[in-house]
């Protein structure tokens, strides 16, 4: 009888990974899929295991088992589908070990409880396993929570997200600490000679994109306008869950070499003397409230030629909402509801809002949205280059919403790049570049160096 293990299945279940003894002459043996006595599968095999030949002291030869159908598990857990190896007219099955065991009795289990009503409670019965998710009764108490009738519960400041990508702060603040950025990591001053060089060098690659787009736009007859927005862990360092004395080395460093530039503008002071009585900022989110977006859309519309933010001065956030946040899902698994105040119906009058090109490759990472607004009070056409904090139209804490209302033609290219082949095409008023404090570590191209 032949030994061998199935160690590992792809996610996709059309690939099984494994060992298998050779036969007594070291010839590979067959091996296929048995589907109820149906040979399925090209197997390709691979060097000996050398852990397996300390281990067992057997010769054995590495495979690889691709399918045309992915597997099903239920039939794979029960023995009715097997790998099976046959060498000199012997056959023999070929168990399933390592993860590959635990990975399809895990997606079995999933499947199950998805798909079976009364399963889930059952697994978790058989498995002991206590369930004591909020989401379990939320749906009775939605319409209390969106009319803002909320109860206030006090957590530790410092408190961080299963994930560890988020921390409660002061004031019931949630905060992006983590992520894929180690956003934590960036306030920390370089602690060597390279890391000081590699900062230097990332806010000089920074600096010379800026003044390139502007060299080039400028040629254009463009105006155009970098931005950078500082991390809510910046702006609100007072209220943060941990110890924060202004902004990340890079973001103080690019301010530095920016200063008194005409193309870059940066938000960090106006977040640092904020006094409205307002709040910039969310609580169960990263990005601003409608008081921030409409105080970085005032200063957007100074810094642009013959946008006068005067037609701000009548906007009144009168109106109020109760909405979720972006960090809410890290902690718990019901929204978190967060009272913002809004602009009056009518506010901007009644724009004719119209998205006349949507693109999307599946995530908001480069799609690609135009508004038309014929209502507009500025007849102007603006391009901007960015990411959420720009976002959709739906909602003023996005400065999409307030962009789509403003100007007659609004093109929104979610990316951190300008794209001056469209520019060229499209011929904007106006193309604005925007970024946000985390995102500094990852420097835009730089025109001409492709």
């Amino acid at each position: 009888m032949l030994k061998g293990y199935v160690d590992s299945i792809s996610p996709d279940k059309l690939s099984l990974t494994g060992w298998v003894q050779v036969g007594e002459d070291g010839e590979d043996p067959d091996l296929w899929l048995d589907l109820d006595g149906k040979q399925t599968g090209t197997t390709v095999f691979g060097a000996e295991r050398a852990d397996v030949r300390s281990a067992l002291g057997l010769a054995n030869r590495s495979f690889t088992l691709t399918l045309e159908t992915p597997l099903q598990s239920q039939n794979v857990l029960a023995n009715a589908h097997q790998v099976a190896a046959a060498a000199e007219g012997v056959r023999s099955f070929i168990p399933l070990g390592g993860s590959a065991y635990h990975h399809l009795l895990a997606d079995f289990v999933r499947t199950a409880a998805a798909n079976v009503r009364g399963s889930r409670e059952v697994i978790l019965e058989a498995l002991e396993v206590k369930e004591r998710t909020l989401s379990k009764h939320f749906a009775e108490v939605r319409a209390s929570s969106e009319a803002g009738e909320l109860s206030y519960l006090g957590f530790p400041v410092g408190l961080r997200s299963s994930d560890d990508v988020g921390q409660i702060g002061k004031d019931g603040h949630l905060f992006l600490t983590g992520g894929s950025n180690a956003l934590r990591d960036q306030y920390r001053g370089p602690k060597d000679a390279a890391e000081a060089e590699l900062l230097e060098k990332r806010a000089a690659m920074w600096a010379s994109a800026i003044r390139a787009n502007s060299a080039v736009l400028d040629d254009l007859g463009i105006p155009f306008l970098q931005v950078v927005i500082p991390e809510k862990l910046t702006a609100l360092r007072h209220l943060a869950p941990l110890a924060v004395t202004g902004p990340t080395p890079l973001y103080r460093r690019l301010d530095e070499l920016m200063e008194n530039e005409p193309n870059y503008l940066s938000f960090l002071s106006m977040f640092e003397d904020w006094s409205d009585d307002l709040e910039a900022w969310q609580r169960n989110d990263t990005h601003c409230s409608p008081a921030g977006t409409l105080a970085m859309t005032r200063l957007l519309l100074d810094r642009l030629p013959g946008c006068d933010p005067a037609i701000l001065d009548r906007v009144e956030l009168t109106g109020t909402i109760y909405r979720n946040g972006d960090l809410a899902p890290k902690f718990f698994d019901i929204p978190l509801w967060d009272k913002q105040h809004i602009p009056a119906p009518g506010t901007l009058g009644d724009p004719e809002i119209e998205l006349v090109f949507s693109h999307s490759p599946g995530n908001f990472v480069g799609s690609h949205n135009i508004w038309t607004n014929q209502s507009a009070p500025i007849k102007k056409k603006v391009v901007v280059f960015g990411n959420s904090f720009f976002g959709s139209v739906t909602s003023p804490t996005r400065l999409s919403w307030w962009f789509a209302r403003l100007f007659s033609e609004y093109h929104f290219k979610w990316e951190n790049t300008v794209d001056m082949e469209y520019v060229r095409d499209v011929r904007p008023d106006f193309v604005i570049a925007q970024s946000i404090e985390r995102f500094l570590v990852r420097p835009p191209r730089i025109p001409g160096t492709d």
